[in-house]
């Protein structure tokens, strides 16, 4: 079977059975991957002509119209195809790995918000705004964002959920020198770096975890692009994290920052109203920009609705909500 991958335009003879990615890697077309399994997203691209047959994983269909998006990890070619990788210029390769890491520190940062650090077992590459799944206890798991960049120790800021068993454990059990299980890095929402276009971060509530990963990484990287930030929280009692940001943005010269509270007082340079409203009306237009989207399911896919409607471009729009539960 013949595969085309765009925007390269090379033509590769795939044999039956074999994956989208392991045909790929073996005649070394770059393409970003970590997991193999599914689970990280990493190498997602997308089908614009044929037909695959996937997993369980495979990803929904694209609102790209005519297009869709797979995971190459899980796609077997059916028929002739054509698929397009994303930014092939900024393939990165981090491999997912599950280790031990032991909790350094507990520590409140609002009513409702944690921080938490732990020491993964052994360094961790990963690129700036992604995440990994932290385990409790068998069957008990879920995601947080990094907040920092690659080092000896990782940073989450965790949501308290009433009746949910991971609050349970962060807010009354978890204590320095407990071990836990990480896997990652995991997620497709990373820095891309090796573009000059003006950059849209948004962060809801937690949200603010990732979107200072990817400030760090900016400013690690010395990037110039233009840069608009804009952080969303419920009441100014949920706001964190304002010190910390500033420290930031003080290598961050070409950035500007906005704290966008829904209801309640407001503390001085803060913004009354909702994150997509202000960026809304901040914005006659968003084509050329890059978004990078982080927070609860709702204000992600509510900001990722905005950004289309102001015309950024659907492949500069980087976002993946988490969904909790309660038990």
């Amino acid at each position: 079977m013949e595969l085309v991958v765009r925007p390269s335009g090379r033509v590769l003879e795939v044999q039956a059975g074999e994956t989208l990615l392991d045909a790929l890697l073996a005649n070394q077309v770059p393409i970003s991957h970590s997991c193999k399994d599914g689970r990280c997203g990493v190498c997602r691209c997308r089908l614009l002509r044929g037909k695959v047959v996937g997993t369980a994983r495979q990803m929904r269909p694209s609102p790209v119209p005519g297009s869709s998006c797979v995971l190459a990890c899980q796609s077997v070619l059916t028929e002739d195809c054509m698929i397009e990788i994303p930014a092939p210029e900024e393939v990165v390769v981090h491999p997912a790995r599950t280790m031990k890491a032991e909790v350094v520190a507990v520590a409140p940062l609002s009513r409702d918000t944690l921080r938490l650090r732990v020491r993964p077992q052994l360094p961790l590459s990963f690129s700036p705004g992604q995440y990994v799944e932290l385990e409790f206890e068998r069957g008990l798991a879920r995601p947080y964002s990094m907040c920092g960049l690659p080092g000896n120790e990782l940073e989450f800021h965790a949501r308290l959920h009433p009746g949910g068993r991971a609050s349970a454990r962060l807010s009354g059990e978890l204590k320095p020198g407990d071990v836990l299980k990480l896997r990652g890095p995991l997620g497709i929402t990373f820095l891309r770096s090796r573009n000059e276009d003006p950059i849209l971060c948004v962060g809801a509530g937690t949200g603010l975890a990732p979107t200072l990963s990817i400030l760090r990484g900016i400013a690690a990287a010395g990037m110039k692009n233009p840069l608009q930030i804009y952080l969303g929280f419920t009441c100014r009692e949920d706001v964190y994290g304002q010190d910390e940001l500033a420290q930031v943005l003080e290598h961050l010269p070409a950035a500007c920052a906005h704290t966008v509270v829904a209801t309640g007082a407001l503390d001085r340079g803060m913004r009354r109203g909702l994150l997509t409203s202000a960026i809304a009306a901040d914005f006659p237009s968003l084509a050329g920009w890059r978004g990078y989207v982080f927070g609860s399911p709702h204000a992600v896919d509510a900001t990722v609705r905005t950004l289309r409607e102001k015309q950024m471009a659907e492949q500069s729009i980087y976002a993946e909500p988490f969904h909790i539960t309660g038990n």
